[in-house]
């Protein structure tokens, strides 16, 4: 009798411990699974919303950067004023008419590359110190990003200038033509966060000079680029 009651309760003892044991793995494997979960979340979460917010705001401050490094650096590079017949060179015949209409290429690609080296150090050096981005656009709740302290987000790159010359005719009255010409500027700038990265693009057209041409255009002028 005794031999049995002590079987017994060796028995139960044992099967207690084991239901413990099994609940404590149980317990583990759920909060592993929970962990899983939330760490997946939160990537996902930081891979999306934070990031797509984050970068739109750095995309918005670049941009308006961006233009105003462009102006400045044209202001910069054409100090001196430049004449339309410093760029473009109009023949007429005996009779008024325009027959050849020819642009300066050397003039035009130096005044380009100019504007395309002060544009770059220009944006560069805006961006150095960083973006202010608000704090509270970490977590990725676009109602709240606009609160909380600055941060100073440095994670952007000017990758190159781009700038191109054109011109636009319109008629002013009888046998005058309008001449505009104008540089576009363009900035390629990439932002990263994390192991992400998002590139784009901030363009500005700025008038350089412009001449009424007096007497009949020829139509591929007309067409033409410059």
């Amino acid at each position: 009798m005794i031999d049995c009651t002590d079987e017994y309760i060796y028995c139960e003892t044992f099967h207690v411990k084991n239901r413990k044991y099994r609940r404590r793995r149980v317990k583990r494997f759920l909060i592993f699974v929970i962990l899983i979960v939330l760490c997946g979340y939160l990537f996902y979460h930081i891979n999306g919303a934070v990031f797509n917010l984050v970068s739109e705001i750095c995309e918005d401050y670049t941009y308006s950067a961006a233009l105003s490094s462009i102006n400045k650096a044209v202001l910069t590079s054409l100090s001196d004023e430049i004449k339309y017949s410093d760029l473009i060179k109009v023949e007429k015949n005996n009779e008024g008419e325009i027959t050849l209409m020819s642009s300066d290429a050397v003039k035009i690609n130096s005044i380009s590359r100019t504007v395309c080296e002060n544009t770059e150090k220009i944006l560069t050096d805006r961006l150095k110190t960083g973006i202010p981005v608000p704090i509270f656009a970490f977590t990725g709740i676009k109602l709240a990003s606009g609160y909380g302290p600055a941060v100073q987000y440095d994670a952007i790159t000017v990758v190159g200038v781009n700038s191109d010359f054109s011109g636009e005719f319109t008629s002013v009255g009888i046998n005058q033509t309008l001449h505009s010409l104008y540089i576009t500027v363009t900035c390629t700038v990439d932002i990263e966060f994390l192991y992400k990265k998002r590139s784009f693009n901030c363009s500005s057209g700025i008038l350089i000079s412009e001449a009424v041409l007096v007497g009949n255009v020829p139509e591929v002028y007309l067409k033409g680029a410059l």
